[in-house]
């Protein structure tokens, strides 16, 4: 199969599996975390783990974020259509 000229290329963006890691540290350590006794600041461990969970989550998008500003090539519109998005 072959690409016609109007067809906009698709970018290799392989920097956003990064945004995978909090889908896996709230939904796949659940197991392993649930039974966790101990207590830090008086608070249940899986509580402080979704905590954490949150300060994981902004630190991936903001180097998400960085990575796409610092790339122009990822700012072009990957629509089919060849409309901007914005």
């Amino acid at each position: 199969m072959t690409r016609s000229d109007d067809e906009p290329l698709r970018r290799a963006r392989p920097h956003r599996w990064l945004l995978l890691l909090p889908f896996l540290w709230q939904i796949g350590m659940v197991p392993f975390v649930n039974d966790v006794a101990w207590r830090p600041f008086s608070l249940p461990f899986p509580m402080v783990w979704q905590m954490a969970g949150i300060i994981l989550t902004s630190i991936v998008i903001a180097i998400v974020f960085a990575i796409d500003k610092r790339h122009p090539e990822f700012d072009a519109p990957d629509c089919a259509d060849g409309e901007d998005r914005s």
